[in-house]
């Protein structure tokens, strides 16, 4: 052999030995995001933690952090996305809720807390993963509400498939990032935004108080 024939069958053989496991496997994503799921309809806070990627964690913990202490001139300066998440925190969550989760683990805390529609969550389902490498990524079925197709993200780290919020949520900040100069048009009678207050009702089905800009007292 010589040449590319020969580079190709070297190729070959190491994909060939490489150990099973390390190699991509959808059906290792499917049951991660069976198990996930699973520890949200049952409120088990432990088990989705430990299914949950690390980024997503740090994501977690910042937003909980801006929402309580970010000053409301702070988070108007923030991408809209985690301006919604900081208030959604807030319009959602008592003070004491969102102390006692920030000494918690937060992702388990909501989950202990059943801080979302079990309903909703049970009846998701998902198309087979793809596998990219250690990126993985499967279309959601029965979402309610969204305006866009949704598609749930894993990523592999070094004890398994963990869920992977920030590439989940990506495609909403794309959406907002596109529409600012829209957005910014709808403001409030004090000439500032108005647009999050009118996504956290549309979203919550309540209008958030007046003062959800500024941080718990």
């Amino acid at each position: 052999m010589r040449g590319l024939p020969k580079l190709l069958f070297a190729l070959l053989v190491v994909v060939l030995t490489i150990p099973t496991g390390v190699r991509a496997d959808p059906a290792a994503v499917d049951q991660s995001f069976a198990a996930y799921k699973q520890a949200l309809v049952e409120g088990d806070g432990e088990a989705a933690s430990k299914l949950t990627a690390a980024d997503t964690h740090a994501f977690l913990d910042e937003t909980l952090e801006r929402a309580l202490t970010m000053e409301a001139a702070e988070v108007r300066a923030l991408p809209l996305l985690d301006q919604i998440s900081v208030l959604m925190l807030r319009h959602n969550m008592k003070p004491e809720q969102l102390r006692a989760m920030q000494k918690s683990d937060a992702v388990a805390y909501a989950v202990d807390q059943r801080a979302f529609d079990m309903d909703e969550v049970e009846r998701l389902t998902a198309a087979p993963f793809s596998v990219n490498g250690d990126r993985a990524q499967a279309e959601l079925s029965n979402l309610k509400g969204s305006p866009i197709p949704v598609s749930v993200h894993f990523k592999e780290e070094a004890d398994g498939w963990k869920f992977d919020l920030l590439s989940s949520i990506a495609p909403f900040r794309a959406v907002f990032e596109s529409q600012a100069g829209l957005f910014a048009n709808l403001k409030t009678s004090d000439g500032k935004s108005g647009v999050v207050p009118l996504i956290l009702h549309l979203i919550s089905g309540r209008a958030p108080d007046a003062n959800i800009w500024n941080p718990p007292g």
